[in-house]
Formats: structure tokens, sequence, C-alpha cells
């Protein structure tokens, strides 16, 4: 199933170049949360109102995850083996678990789950509309419970987002046969935070292809999320003495 992608001439993003600006909004967003507001630095205010630097980086990395949502969707679209995809998101979901406790909760916490549940049960939730449909694709009961199960996952576990990502990434299938309204929707559905809706400013350029990517950045794209806030965890644990 292809997405809609309306011809604009001038910039085109393709899906390799939207990954590479959601990881470097999410290091932003990240440096901002574990490092500036745990007090690497003395922070002064550069702006009226008393605005920060880690301010400033905590909006910047307001773009990561709406673009994420919509790639998401654009995988669940497009992938040859559902159970290999799913299996994959869970796999570093585990893995990020532990470097995401440590790095925004100083240890093992179970009250907050990183992102990559959050697109799991997104992925699982698309999955229950697309197999228990009409054939005019209007979901049915079966489908209805299983996108109920996935919200209910997302409350009781915590995700990061928990049930307003879920909506964000349902929102997003739902409309993806129409590149504007999807746009619009994302932009609606992101209201939750601030700047978020200007992702779908960049999403708007997507030329529906995946762009050219190593298997290397491929398996680096998956990496990145643990790797980075593993990172940022020993910064922020020993180097702030927290």
């Amino acid at each position: 199933m292809q997405n809609n992608t309306l011809s604009r001439p001038g910039l085109s993003l393709s899906g390799t170049a939207l990954k590479r600006i959601a990881c470097l909004s999410m290091l932003l967003d990240h440096i901002g949360a574990s490092l500036l507001e745990n007090g690497l630095f003395k922070q002064e205010s550069f702006w009226p109102g008393g605005v920060q630097l880690d301010d400033v980086l905590r909006l910047a990395g307001r773009l990561a995850f709406p673009i994420y949502c919509f790639l998401l969707v654009e995988g669940f679209l497009h992938t040859h083996d559902f159970k290999k995809y799913a299996l994959r998101m869970l796999g570093f979901a585990l893995i990020s678990e532990w470097p995401f406790d440590w790095a925004f909760f100083s240890g093992v916490y179970w009250g907050h789950q990183n992102v990559y549940f959050t697109l799991l049960l997104g992925l699982l939730a698309m999955k229950a509309l697309d197999t228990y449909r009409t054939p005019e694709g209007m979901p049915v009961l079966k489908g209805i419970l299983g996108v109920a199960a996935c919200f209910l996952a997302a409350a009781l576990l915590h995700c990061d987002y928990d049930v307003l990502g879920l909506t964000l990434i349902l929102a997003l299938y739902m409309t993806r046969k129409d590149k504007r309204a999807q746009c619009i929707a994302g932009a609606v559905f992101s209201l939750f935070e601030p700047v978020a809706p200007l992702a779908f400013g960049l999403v708007w350029f997507y030329s529906g292809e995946r762009g050219g990517s190593s298997k290397l950045e491929q398996w680096a794209f998956y990496w990145f999320y643990p790797a980075h806030i593993f990172i940022l965890g020993i910064l922020t644990n020993l180097l702030l003495f927290r």
C-alpha cells in the first residue's frame, strides 16, 4: 500500500533523511533532559522570559517523536515481514530500558518505559486494524478490541507519550492515503507538545523514497537510541556524581 505522495519541486526528503533529522533532534532533546537539567554547568537565561539552553534543546527535540511515528507507519505499510519487524522493536525496547532508566532516573525505574515500547504498541495496533476489517476497510470488533488492548498496555506501562503517542500513530495510519490530510492530522494530534506540529512541515516534503543508506547505517538507526542514552547515562551519573 503506497502513501499518496504529492509531487513538489524543490526540497525533497527521503526516509533516510527524515531518520537523520529525527536522530539529531532526539539527541538534542536528551542532552537537555539528562545533562543540562541535572547541572552539567550553570545556565544563564539568554532570552526574554528566562529561557535557558536546556529549554531550547528540549524544544528542538520535540520534532523527533512525530517523525518517528510517521516513519513507523511507513515501515508498517512497506514491511515484507511484520513478525520480524515487531520482534526487532521488542528486542530494542528491552535493550534500551536499562540505559533509559539510568540516564533519566539514575537507576532501575518501573514507573516509565522507553519510547520503543510505544512504537511497538503502535505497530501492534495498526496490525489489529489491518487484520480485522471489512472489505471496505472499516475496523470490526476484533480490531477495535486489539487497539483498545494496546492503549491499555501503554497506559499501564507508562510508556513514553503513552496513549497520546498511540493516538498520533493511528491518526497517521488512518490518513495514510492522503498526504495533506495526514500532515494536518499529525499536526493536530501532536499539539500535546510545543513545536512538535512543525515536524509535519518536514514530513510534507517526504519523497516516498527510502533513500540511500548502507546496511550499517540502517542498523545504526536502531542502535542510536540505546547507545546515546547509555553514553548520556554514564555522563549524567558518573561525571555529575548523581
